[in-house]
């Protein structure tokens, strides 16, 4: 089973683990388990960024997708298709 990352599990997984349940934290620490990101949270990121609501997020942001990479991640492509259905 493959798994998409949230935008707030994300930001967990890498500045406060902790607050992630064992579940969580042991899927994420396989590194034969498919975990995607969807540049929806890159968006988000960036948007509560510019919004000041999320001030330490520099690091991600300037890091961009290698850091995440480096995490095992795959980024998730997101068609127009996909929003539709996600809005409906």
């Amino acid at each position: 089973m493959a798994f998409l990352l949230d935008t707030h599990a994300l930001l967990w997984w890498l500045a406060e683990p902790e607050r992630l349940s064992p579940a969580v934290h042991a899927v994420l620490s396989d590194p034969a388990q498919p975990v995607y990101v969807s540049a929806a949270s890159a968006w988000e990121i960036a948007t509560k960024h510019r919004l000041g609501r999320l001030p330490t997020a520099d690091v991600l942001l300037q890091a961009g997708w290698p850091l995440l990479e480096q995490q095992g991640f795959q980024p998730l492509p997101v068609s127009w298709r996909h929003g539709v259905q996600a809005g409906r």
